[in-house]
């Protein structure tokens, strides 16, 4: 009989299915710990010990390739093959992103829409944390009341005891002329100006061209601003204040110019901007948005990874 094999099959079968530490095991078979830790080491080298992981549900290599491929800080890519709809499983891992990734005490920008209406539906426990909410841009209107940025962050707040601003003000004026005399309006600028200080971002993305997408949902547009979004061939609509073609080039900017909120510049200098997404319709926005650097931290769901790789 090989002892040393022995041994090492021992050594191993002790550590692997009886869950002892290496110290315990150093003591029941009278050697030292380091001798443990090398005879550990050796029979994975050789084979005796093979582990497998079962990554079913989760995707680290293709997690990995983007975070490599867009310089991103994390990736989240969500397995929409089960049962439960692929928006509802974005919604939850931005949910848990939050819970464990952001400081206590900082500003969180949020955005509006379908998706990210559903994120404080998730929240569980971030009472401690200390967190304001404030909104990317305005939104006033009887329709769809829920996907506004200011009922999301106030939304949040309630679930995570934190604060909330509210931009009591229109996404869209009719011209400049007019943004001028709302923004020199001292709460309205201060809510803006804390949102352009957030420490973190969290939205999601539209795409124009889609019949019945959130943007035509909202009633922020009219039909000559959809219009101009076909025209210009926007495919990405980063909380309407930046809106990028397939080039990702920014354009319409006859529209954004007349936003309430803060502007694309000041979104794309928020250092944590974490971006929620799913569906095949939103392929080339997601894409687009990477190119042009409004991403730090993508929430997504496995077609759009693949097809981004």
């Amino acid at each position: 009989m090989d002892m040393k094999r022995r041994r090492m099959v021992l050594a191993s079968k002790l550590y692997y299915k009886d869950n002892l530490t290496q110290q315990q095991i150093a003591q029941q078979l009278n050697v030292s710990r380091m001798k443990v830790s090398r005879l550990i080491q050796q029979a994975k080298d050789e084979g005796v010990v093979r582990i497998t992981i079962d990554y079913s549900g989760t995707y680290p290599e293709l997690e990995k390739e983007l975070r490599d491929k867009y310089r991103l800080k994390d990736v989240v890519v969500i397995d929409t093959t089960f049962g439960v709809s692929a928006k509802e499983q974005v919604a939850s891992a931005a949910a848990f992103y939050l819970e464990n990734y952001v400081r206590k005490k900082s500003v969180v920008a949020v955005g509006w829409g379908t998706t990210m209406k559903m994120v404080p539906d998730y929240i569980h426990q971030m009472e401690s944390q200390e967190l304001t909410f404030s909104p990317i841009i305005g939104g006033q209107g009887q329709r769809e009341l829920d996907m506004h940025a200011t009922t999301i962050a106030s939304n949040f707040a309630k679930k995570t005891g934190g604060r909330a601003l509210s931009l009591i003000a229109p996404a869209l004026v009719e011209n400049g002329e007019e943004k001028q005399i709302l923004m020199k309006n001292e709460l309205l600028h201060s809510v803006v100006e804390t949102t352009a200080n957030a420490q973190y971002a969290i939205f999601s993305l539209g795409n124009p061209q889609v019949i019945n997408s959130s943007i035509s949902k909202s009633g922020y547009f009219i039909d000559e601003d959809l219009a101009q979004l076909e025209r210009e061939d926007a495919v990405c609509d980063l909380v309407s204040t930046v809106f990028l073609n397939r080039n990702s080039r920014e354009c319409c900017r006859s529209i954004t110019d007349r936003c309430i909120g803060i502007t694309g510049r000041q979104l794309k200098e928020i250092p944590n901007k974490i971006c929620v997404v799913e569906g095949e319709e939103k392929k080339e926005s997601v894409k687009a948005a990477l190119d042009g650097g409004y991403i730090d931290i993508l929430i997504v769901d496995q077609v759009i990874a693949e097809y981004l790789i």
